[in-house]
């Protein structure tokens, strides 16, 4: 499996080298990105000679042009992919040297070498062959070491010749599921998961997975458990990155004003991103949301339920110690305790259905409280 592009997931949170995103950004950002400077018809050029050689290698030859020139098309296609994340944040100079080492002269020299002592082990007659009497070609380190060498290049192959289709499937696909989100009556897990198997299939892909330890944050020196995937391809590593954001309620939806993708992480049924709009109102910029209020363009926004809850919860709070029913500490810790349950609530759909509610009660948000504080 190409050791290439590689994130680690845990808590709806997704790693990549020193970034950490919410889940499902890197599919938004493909959905800002797949028209920007062409990043996808770039490099779908790139991949004449790189098809060839994965079937040469498959029939047991390789053309030394070919060969050479598959090399010289992935050097040129890492040029290229960091315009799109997450591959600005990757070891791009090492998987050029990675590159040069795999299409190299000792490379080609090694396989060639391989194909004709194998040519001529073949060429032996059966019966001396089924007698174990090999000919002086036969070389057991040789052909070992060229069969991982072949499987290396293979990998890689199959890699960066679908990199540019696996974009544009990606693409349609993610676009296909932002256009049906007005379908359900809730953004939520259950509600838009039936959409996004009905678009994506449940065709499996496969991705290796490692259990590795994690910082915390970026001041803990405290260390948890998160996956790491290893994506054999880039469509794999943008469902996996849209379904993991799914998992946690985010998904991409279509700014109404500016037409930017954005990554919304709770039920809301906001319109308009925070992003600046492209127009100016008294001379001044404004987000899309602030621009699309100025010109009575309301968001139409059903309240978030769990954020909704906790406000009540918290201004329930502040009346009380205004009436000095309870201490200011202990209505401290009581909205300590409430804005915990909320964050569980948002990245636990489960907990949000079932327990959440029960949970912000006064009488059990009050008596949990108090037993934290003796």
């Amino acid at each position: 499996m190409n050791p290439f592009l590689t994130a680690e997931y845990r808590d709806g949170r997704v790693r990549i080298g020193e970034k950490t995103y919410a889940a499902g950004a890197y599919a938004v950002h493909l959905l800002n990105q797949y028209y920007k400077n062409d990043t996808a018809a770039r490099l779908s050029v790139f991949k004449i000679y790189g098809w060839d050689v994965a079937n040469q290698l498959s029939c047991g030859y390789i053309a030394e042009q070919d060969f050479f020139g598959a090399g010289k098309e992935i050097r040129l296609i890492l040029d290229t992919l960091p315009d799109l994340k997450p591959f600005d944040l990757l070891d791009i100079p090492a998987e050029q040297n990675r590159i040069a080492g795999l299409f190299s002269q000792d490379s080609f020299s090694l396989l060639t070498d391989c194909f004709r002592r194998r040519s001529a082990v073949e060429s032996r007659p059966q019966n001396e062959l089924d007698v174990g009497v090999l000919p002086s070609e036969y070389d057991k380190g040789i052909f070992q070491s060229a069969a991982e060498r072949i499987a290396e290049i293979s990998d890689t192959l199959s890699f960066y010749n679908a990199v540019s289709d696996d974009m544009q499937s990606a693409f349609d696909k993610l676009k296909a599921f932002v256009s049906r989100l007005d379908e359900v009556s809730r953004f939520d897990e259950a509600h838009l998961l039936p959409i996004a198997l009905e678009i994506f299939n449940a065709a499996p892909f496969p991705v290796r997975t490692e259990y590795v330890p994690q910082q915390k944050n970026a001041k803990s020196s405290v260390s948890v458990v998160a996956r790491k995937l290893y994506f054999d391809r880039y469509y794999s590593f943008v469902i996996t990155d849209f379904f993991e954001g799914l998992h946690y309620g985010h998904y991409p939806r279509r700014c109404g004003i500016c037409k930017n993708y954005f990554l919304m992480t709770s039920a809301r049924r906001q319109q308009y991103c925070n992003g600046i709009a492209p127009y100016e109102v008294r001379g001044k910029r404004l987000t899309c949301r602030k621009y699309a209020a100025s010109v009575h363009r309301k968001e139409l926004a059903a309240a978030d339920p769990v954020i909704d809850l906790y406000n009540r919860r918290c201004a329930a709070i502040r009346v009380e110690k205004g009436r000095q029913t309870i201490t200011p500490e202990f209505a401290k810790a009581a909205q300590t305790l409430a804005k915990e349950y909320k964050l569980r609530a948002k990245q636990d759909a489960a907990y949000a259905k079932k327990q959440y509610a029960a949970n912000m009660s006064r009488e059990r948000l009050y008596a949990e409280t108090d037993k934290r504080m003796k």
